[in-house]
């Protein structure tokens, strides 16, 4: 499912309770138990059929997540249930997750490399990211092997491009400028 801005808004709701009431680890964690089942598509198919009658789709929803997850993210399950947006609990799970990382300094970044990185190269590469971006990073690691070499590093909106795909890339564009 796309990003709606609802997921941001619902998220953000959640987030201010978990403050409130210092449990912002525990909200994460069962954000994340919640979204797990709202991947399922023949649970979603289910929980936000309108044909089903809301009490059905309550009790499933208790009985899936009850015995997972605290009252409150139970609460906001079911309250998605009833409006027909169970669908969007990975959203509101990962816009949860930026909120918690944005509290706490961190910024998300994602390498992508054309083979795996031992374990020193990838501590190398944290490093690295972390001075460009000025923060502490969460880093995650993907591989393309049409990078061919080098690696590209995603940082919010921003690309690094350091692969010789882009190299290459990027002289053909010039060779054929010079060109025209």
């Amino acid at each position: 499912m796309p990003p709606t801005g609802a997921g941001r808004r619902y998220a953000e709701a959640a987030f201010q309770l978990a403050v409130r009431d210092r449990t912002v680890d525990a909200w994460q964690r069962d954000l994340v138990v919640a979204a797990g089942l709202a991947r399922d598509e023949r649970v979603v198919r289910d929980i936000d059929n309108p044909a089903v009658p809301f009490s059905a789709r309550r009790s499933a929803v208790e009985q899936l997540l009850g015995p997972s997850v605290s009252q409150g993210a139970c609460n906001l399950a079911l309250l998605l249930a009833k409006h027909g947006r169970f669908a969007m609990l990975p959203e509101v799970s990962a816009e949860y997750d930026a909120l918690v990382r944005a509290s706490r300094g961190i910024v998300a970044a994602t390498v992508t490399t054309p083979a795996p990185l031992s374990v020193k190269e990838l501590a190398g590469v944290k490093s690295r990211v972390e001075q460009l971006a000025g923060a502490q990073v969460e880093l995650t690691t993907a591989t393309d092997p049409a990078l061919i070499g080098g690696l590209t590093i995603r940082i919010g909106d921003r690309l690094i491009d350091d692969s010789l795909q882009g190299r290459l890339t990027r002289l053909h564009g010039r060779l054929i400028e010079g060109n025209s």
